[in-house]
This record gives structure tokens, sequence and C-alpha cells, in this order.
């Protein structure tokens, strides 16, 4: 049965509105009357609004499944995958977790087990380690945010009190201080540089082709400068060879031929020609100093020595009244050849300027003979080029990348790499136990 729903009276002749109960005769409740029906008939249906129903009187949850769709599995192989997941094994499973030392069983197996006097080697540990801490031998976790440098309190005992005080730990002035930057303008590098157009997957044909120009000319710089290196030091070793070959001819032609000298060509015995005249050399003997001979040669010697000590001492104290005005010249100097500005770790961490991918200079460094390792060659040639981000293979290496930017940033030293360590000295020696006998 079809539901119907009532409207409001229809007058088709209105012949005046100004009346006071004209208004209501126009009212259109269509809407009203249709949600109070469905109210209704949610209410004679399911007992209630559903919409004030809780989801328990909705839904209900289904733990068996539907028993058509298995009957119909039944009947079907299962794959391999499904087999071999299935498979269970009756050993139990390798306990993956790290063990503290106490849950590890100890075998009680042997003799010296069972004698009941025998400690293993973890066990002494585990004890020694219990003795000494008050917590048991239970380890504390120290949080990250731990300050090596604060003033640690340690309540000494009163009966040491005839001891000075231990100082107190200060920290370096360098660790308040930034960083000073191996660039020429000494400004500190960022972290993650922004990368030149020309170094992308599928860059433009203007950008790569002046990236590949300028870093074929720098590698051409390189060799020539390599190349001349090279012979520079080829004609030196060359002019050293024919100095050398220049004194080795001198010589033989000083004393004979094929080093045969010629005293030993051209006599047999030896004969000298102080014999032949009759001349004979007599050496004079030398004279006694007297005593005030050589107290003047002793005066004279403490007298330079004493000049010496006073020039010394006068250049000395000049340099020592110079020397604050040397140390302004020296500063002065190094921030006209760096362009290094006063900058502290604030200041660096709100710096960030990027270089667009342009290439670093680096300054010549005063100290030290380990050199900086060079940046790697980010440039691909045409016949690498890819136009596919699947095909792309990638390059470089980021931890690479990121330890040499610690090393131009001056954040880290630069050290040439141990490849064998100093091993300790150890020295072996015969015991003499063997000897200690007594004679029964």
């Amino acid at each position: 049965m079809a539901t119907t729903i009532a409207k409001a009276p229809a007058t088709h002749t209105q012949p005046s509105r100004k009346g006071k109960k004209a208004w209501r005769k126009n009212v259109d409740i269509s809407e009203v009357q249709s949600g109070l029906e469905n109210v209704r008939d949610e209410i004679i249906k399911s007992g209630g609004v559903i919409a004030e129903q809780p989801s328990d009187a909705l839904f209900a949850t289904d733990l068996l499944g539907d028993s058509e769709i298995a009957r119909k599995q039944q009947g079907r192989k299962l794959l391999k995958a499904d087999e071999i997941i299935a498979q269970r094994s009756a050993i139990p499973g390798l306990d993956g977790r790290k063990r503290k030392a106490e849950e590890i069983a100890v075998p009680t197996a042997g003799k010296k087990y069972k004698r009941g006097d025998y400690v293993s080697h973890k066990e002494l540990q585990r004890l020694k380690s219990v003795a000494d801490n008050a917590q048991g031998g239970v380890k504390l976790d120290e949080k990250a945010d731990h300050d090596p440098w604060a003033n640690i309190v340690v309540e000494r005992d009163s009966r040491l009190n005839y001891l000075d005080d231990v100082p107190a730990t200060k920290p370096p002035e360098t660790l308040k201080q930034a960083p000073i930057s191996l660039s020429t303008n000494g400004k500190p590098i960022p972290s993650v540089r922004r990368p030149a157009a020309g170094k992308s997957y599928n860059p433009l044909v203007t950008d790569w082709s002046h990236l590949l120009e300028t870093e074929g000319a720098a590698a051409v710089e390189a060799e020539k400068a390599r190349l001349s290196h090279e012979a520079e030091v080829a004609d030196r070793e060359a002019r050293a060879l024919a100095e050398a070959e220049k004194v080795e001819k001198a010589d033989r032609d000083d004393y004979g031929t094929d080093y045969e000298s010629a005293w030993e060509s051209e006599w047999e015995g030896f004969r000298s020609g102080a014999e032949e005249e009759g001349v004979v050399h007599v050496v004079k003997q030398a004279k006694r100093k007297t005593p005030s001979e050589r107290n003047k040669i002793k005066a004279r010697k403490e007298r330079e020595a004493r000049e010496v000590w006073e020039r010394k001492q006068k250049v000395r104290e000049e340099q020592e009244k110079r020397i604050k005005q040397i140390a302004k010249e020296m500063s002065a100097k190094d921030k006209a050849r760096r362009g290094v500005v006063t900058t502290t770790i604030d200041d660096l961490a709100s710096d960030s300027s990027a270089d667009d991918g342009q290439t670093i200079t680096l300054q010549r460094r005063r100290f030290g003979q380990v050199p900086v390792p060079e940046a790697p060659l980010e440039v691909v040639l045409p016949d690498e080029l890819e136009d596919s981000l699947r095909r792309l293979k990638p390059e470089g290496n980021l931890l690479t990348d990121r330890y040499r930017n610690l090393l131009v940033n001056g954040k880290v030293e630069v050290r040439r790499k141990q490849w064998q360590y100093k091993q300790a000295k150890t020295e072996r020696t015969e015991k003499w136990s063997y000897k200690d006998w007594v004679l029964k």
C-alpha cells in the first residue's frame, strides 16, 4: 500500500492576502511530513531510529566465514608457496636476541666442576663487577645530553684535608670558537650543496655542455701541470747525472786513465822529490804560553761571548716591545689573505649560502703535510646520458662526500689513513722452572 503524503490545501482562487490568517494557507510542510513518515517506517521495521542505535545492534562480526566458499575451495590443489609456508618444523627456531653472560648456561661436566672449587672466568668477572658496583653489577644507561665538562662534586674524607684540591676539568677555549673553513673566502660550506643544473639525470643541452667544457678544461690544465712537473723532475735528474759525469771525467783526467794514478803507472817504488834534493822539513815546536797570555786569551773569549749575548738580548728586547704590533700585523695579513670575518657557531648555523654547484677553491694550508682529497669528477659523458630514470645508474658516495665536507669546513683534521697499526712489543722467554728440581 502506497503511503500518501498530506499536503497543504491549495487555494486556486485567492481574492486577498491581507487577512491575519491568510499566510498559513500557503506553508509547505511536505519535507517535514516525509521525514516523519521515514522515522515511522524505521521504528516499525527495526524497532527504533537507525541513527540512534549502537553499532552492535546494526552489525555482526563473522568469525566462521562463508561455508559455501570453503566448499568450493576444498577440491582445489594448494600452491607450492602455500605448502612451503604451511610446513612447520618440530625443532624450535634459533633465539636471535642478545643475552647477558649470566643467562648463558654454564656447563657442569668435568672433574673441576664436580669438585666444586672451580669458578669459570665469566662467573669470576661477574662476581668482581657485583663486588665493585653498588648496583649489583648493573650498568646504568647514560643520557645523550651528558656534559663531559660539567663540574663533578666529589665528597672527600675529612681525614684527607692535607691534600690539595683536584682542579676541575676546564673545557678548551677552542670549543666555543667556530671552525675555520679551508675555502678561499673563509666562509663555511653548506653540508648539502645545491648541485649544478648540468649534473641532472636529464639536463638541458646548454647546461650539460657548459659543465662538460668546464670540467674538461680543468682536467686538461691538471694534466698539463702533471706533465710539466714530470718534465721538470726529469730535467733535474738529467742535469744531476751530467754534473756527476763531468766530475767523474775530471777525476779520471787528474789521476790517470781508468782510475790508475799517475805515480802508480810511472814509478814502481816510492820516491819523493825531497829525498833527491836533500831537503829535510822540521816541524816547529809550539811555544808554551805563559799564565799572563792564557789569562788574556780567556778574558778575550769572555768579552766576545758577552758582546754576542748583549746583541741577542737587545734584539729580543726590541721584539718584545713590538710583539703586540707584530701579532696585529700577522692577524691582519691572515684576514686579508683569507677574507675571514670573525664568526661564531650561531653564525655558522644561520649561514645558508649556496654556491649553485660551483667549484670551491681551497686556500693554501699553513700547517699539515697531508693534502685534502680531491672532489670526485661529477660529469656524465655523451654515451652515458639516459633519457629514462629506470636506466639511471647511481653514482657517488654520500659518506665520502660528507667526510670531505667536514674536512673542508675545518671540523675534522686531515690525516693519512693508517694501513698498518703499531703492534704491542712482545718478548718470548724460556721458562727455567724445569731446572728447579730436588734430589730425593
